[in-house]
Formats: structure tokens, C-alpha cells, sequence
């Protein structure tokens, strides 16, 4: 059966959300590609040939896709069910369409392109500023470093790319976590961080992840999970808890009764793209829906993951054999086909409206319960802007003192080639003046001589004299600058201060 026409749905910091770009038939979905592959260029930066060469690659092959229609089965799947279609028909506006993104990624993987050319793409992460930031964090010394340290060898333990402690692995894990920790102060470092930093460093140097990783937590929203007080991660759950009862009541009853709470299993699959426990191959998977559709793709997984292992979740009664399964065995059911692990998540509809909604209700419920935590990130919010406008103007005024002192040093050389200059005309008058008396004793010949001598030293000294006019003008040109710029100095020194009195 074909597929709906799709949408691609963004999720805010905040939990609200908003479509990107419908495709209502295969022109709009390369008119979608071309957009994105170009969005993310733009915000990169870089306009380098091979970016743009690796990017326009991509998007070409997605479209000859769109075109042969490959993209709406993934090895023989037969489509949705009756009961799928008729979710997906709840609501005007679908899902991004995984099967054919999850498809795209095998097929493009096949001649060659590693998935980080279509992380890097669709996010926009490539960022020669922020690699130099990189190379510079790496110099300082960080206060999460012991921690960090600590949890190197229990994130990925039996891979063998992190297994060795004094490996390359644990060694990039850690330049890039204790990177981020110094980059972003207020969220640090948490162990979550490390399980969605490591897949990006199996496909990519440890710059290019750094970028990424900072573009996951900004632009997909991911810092939320992280921050001190976790309000991204208590609204994940606040909508998890909804859905789940509106969408899998039988299992949320379940669940309820035997007092098994989502923060005891849902937390770490917002918090590291289940990549505490599945394979990291499965993660990859994820990750390429991720970069295309947002965060909310791990709602998808999770309900994924709960309607398929349904009846024998309804089978156990023991809290820790619940709690076990949960965190351990949902994947087991998928291990030999992935694929339809992916077909199946693409399949469960969650509408955007809905997830505004429940936003919406997540955050009411924090006002009446517990404003101070709204005020506090408003005020911390504006804090990081003001220190955001604050370094730029200390950038500014670093950028402005060395033109200054660099203006201040071309007015000390002209000051000295002026004096020279008429250090030079006094002498030459000197000699003028002894020519004339040499001319009233030898008045004959001399007086020829003289007369040649002195129409030459008065040619040279109308040159120099007319030199030195044009060096004055020169000065008097500069001290104009320097006036203009020790103005603007004393104005940006008035607002730094002011924003530092702020």
C-alpha cells in the first residue's frame, strides 16, 4: 500500500513542534531534499567544494529514489496494516517517511558514503569555527574530567573500538565530552552525553562529532535532557505517560498497577537513543531518522518496542522482571530483522497537534506546581544572551585596540620621516647660505657654478618641502582616524561597562 504524503515535524526545546516541509508527490519531495541540503550548507558555512560535492550527491541520490520509488518498502515489507492506515489518517499532517530515509541510508552506504556524510548534511554541523573552539577546549582543564574519566570504560564496554582504556576510542570519547563539559558550563557533563558522542566518533574524526554534538543538543533539542533540573526530560516523560495510556492503555494499566513509573525505564531511551543497551548498528538506524525528522523519533521507537513485546510484558507480575525487561530484553524480538524494527516505527502516528498540546498541559502543570522553575530558565536564558552580547563586544573592542594601536604606530613612522625631512631642508639651507658667501669671492666662474648649484638645491628642496606638505596632510589624516577611533574605543569601553554593571 503507498504511503501518505509526508511531513517532516520538528520538535522545540519547550516540547511544542512544527512542520518543516510536506511532500505531497515526488517533485515536493525533492524540492524538500534540495532545501534541507542547501539549509544545512548555508548554516555550515563552509561552502567548500567537497561539502557541497558530498551534499549534492546525497540529495541527488535521495531524489532518484523519490523517482524509481524504492523508498516505500524496505526489504519486501508489505506496508502498514488496515489498523496502521487508519492512525495515520487521525491527522492531516504525517511523519517524515522513514522507510524511505532508513532505505536511502543502505542503499547510499552501498556505494560508499559513510553515514556521517548524511549526519553532517542534514544537521549542518560542519563548522570550521567551532572545530578551531574544539582544538582550543582541548588546551583547558576541565572539573568533570575524573568523572568523565570514570565512565569511559562503563559506556560502550564490550565494543572493541572503546574497550582499551588507553585506546583511541576511550581517548576521543573523552577529548570530546571534556570538550563540551568546558563549551557548555551550565549543562557539564552527564553520562547520557557519552552513549550519543560515541556512534558519531565510529563515523567521524572527533572535530566533526564535537559539531555535531553540539548541534544535537542546540538544534534537536537534546541539552534540554541535560541541564541541572531536566525540564526537556521531565516533558519527554509527561508526554511518554499520556501517549502510552491513550495509545497502549492495556500496557500503561499494567505497568500503573504494579507501580513501574517511566522515569525507572524511559529515561535512559531519551537520554541516549537506546544506545545503553541495543547494538550500536541499531543505533545508527535511529540516528538517521533523527537527523532527519528530530527527537521525537524515540517515541516512535519506544511504542515501537512496547506494541511489539505487548503480550508478554502483560504476562510478567514482578517488578524486577518488569523493570529488567524493559531495559534489557524489548529488543530481542527485532534482533534478526532491523528493518522491520524501522518499518514499524514509521508506521505508529503521533500527531502534532497532540504533542503541542500535551506541551502545552506540561508546562501549565509546572506553573501551578512549580513556577520558580520557569522563572529560573527565563532568567538564566537572558543571562546566556547577555554574556553572548557581552563577548561580542569584548571581541569588538579587542578587534578595535589593535587597529588603534596599529593606526598609533603608522602616526609615530610618518611623524619621524617628517622630522628627517626637515632635518634635511635646514641643512640644505645651511649649504645654500655658504654658497652665497663662496659666490661674493669667486664671482666669475664660482658664480656660474653656484647659480647651477643653487636652481638644483632649490628644485630639491621645493620637492621636499612640497613632500613634507603632503606628509602633513597625511598626519593630520591620521590624527583624524586616531580622534575618530579613540571615540569609538571610549563609546564600546561606556557599553561594555554597562553591560557588565548589567
Amino acid at each position: 500500500m503507498d504511503t501518505e504524503p509526508a511531513a517532516t515535524v520538528v520538535f522545540h526545546a519547550d516540547g511544542t513542534s512544527f512542520s518543516t516541509a510536506s511532500a505531497a508527490d515526488d517533485s515536493d519531495d525533492a524540492d524538500f531534499i534540495l532545501a534541507r541540503v542547501q539549509s544545512a550548507e548555508t548554516e555550515s558555512g563552509t561552502g567548500s567544494g567537497g561539502a557541497t560535492a558530498t551534499a549534492l550527491a546525497i540529495a541527488s541520490f535521495a531524489i532518484a529514489r523519490l523517482g524509481s520509488g524504492s523508498s516505500r518498502e524496505v526489504d519486501g515489507d508489505k506496508g502498514v496494516s488496515g489498523d496502521q492506515h487508519q492512525h495515520q489518517q487521525l491527522d492531516e499532517e504525517d511523519e517524515v517517511d522513514w522507510d524511505f530515509w532508513g532505505a536511502a541510508m543502505n542503499d547510499y552506504a552501498g556505494v560508499g558514503a559513510p553515514p556521517a556524510a548524511l549526519w553532517l548534511c542534514m544537521s549542518g554541523a560542519k563548522d570550521a569555527g567551532l572545530e578551531t573552539t574544539y582544538r582550543a577546549l582541548l588546551t583547558r582543564a576541565s572539573s568533570h574530567e575524573k568523572i568523565i574519566q570514570r565512565d569511559l570504560a562503563r559506556t560502550f564496554p564490550t565494543h572493541d573500538h572503546f574497550a582499551d582504556a588507553n585506546g583511541p576510542g576511550q581517548e576521543s570519547l573523552f577529548h570530546v565530552l571534556k570538550a563540551y563539559s568546558l563549551y557548555d558550563p551550565e549543562v557539564g557533563y552527564c553520562q547520557g552525553i557519552a552513549f550519543i558522542t560515541g556512534p558519531l566518533l565510529l563515523n567521524m574524526p572527533d572535530e566533526e562529532a564535537f559539531c555535531v554534538l553540539e548541534k544535537l543538543m542546540k538544534s534537536y533539542n537534546f541539552r534540554d535532557l541535560y541541564t541541572p533540573k531536566m525540564l526537556g526530560l521531565q516533558l519527554r516523560l509527561f508526554q511518554f505517560d499520556k501517549l502510552l495510556k491513550e495509545m497502549f492503555p492495556a500496557i500503561y494499566n499494567h505497568l500503573d498497577s504494579h507501580d513501574v513509573k517511566s522515569t525507572m525505564y524511559a529515561s535512559q531511551w531519551f537520554m541516549t537513543l537506546f544506545a545503553y543497551r541495543f547494538p550500536l548498528e541499531v543505533v545508527f538506524r535511529i540516528m538517521d531518522i533523527l537527523f532527519a525528522q528530530g527527537l521525537e523519533v524515540t517515541f516512535k521507537f519506544a511504542f515501537a518496542l512496547l506494541k511489539k513485546n505487548q503480550d508478554h510484558i502483560l504476562q510478567l507480575t514482578d517488578l524486577e522482571h518488569l523493570l529488567d525487561f524493559l531495559k534489557i530484553g524489548l529488543f530481542t524480538v527485532y534482533e534478526d530483522n532491523v528493518n522491520l524494527l524501522i518499518s514499524e516505527a514509521s508506521a505508529i502516528h503521533i500527531s502534532k497537534r497532540k504533542m503541542d498540546k500535551l506541551a502545552l498541559e506540561h508546562q501549565e502543570e509546572i506553573r501551578r506546581n512549580n513556577p520558580e522553575l520557569l522563572t529560573g530558565d527565563a532568567l538564566k536564558g537572558e543571562n546566556r544572551r547577555l554574556n553572548t552580547a557581552l563577548k561580542k563586544l569584548e571581541e569588538a573592542y579587542e578587534t578595535l585596540n589593535r587597529e588603534h594601536i596599529d593606526l598609533a604606530k603608522q602616526h609615530i613612522e610618518i611623524q619621524t620621516i617628517k622630522d628627517r625631512a626637515l632635518q634635511k631642508a635646514e641643512e640644505n639651507e645651511i649649504t645654500l647660505q655658504g654658497l652665497k658667501s663662496v659666490l661674493s669671492s669667486e664671482r666669475n666662474e664660482a658664480e656660474r657654478q653656484v647659480k647651477e648649484e643653487m636652481d638644483r638645491l632649490a628644485q630639491k628642496n621645493f620637492e621636499l618641502t612640497q613632500r613634507n606638505g603632503d606628509l602633513e596632510d597625511q598626519v593630520d589624516h591620521l590624527e583624524a582616524v586616531v580622534r575618530q577611533q579613540a571615540a569609538r574605543l571610549m563609546e564600546l569601553e561606556n557599553t561594555v561597562n554597562t553591560l557588565r554593571g548589567h
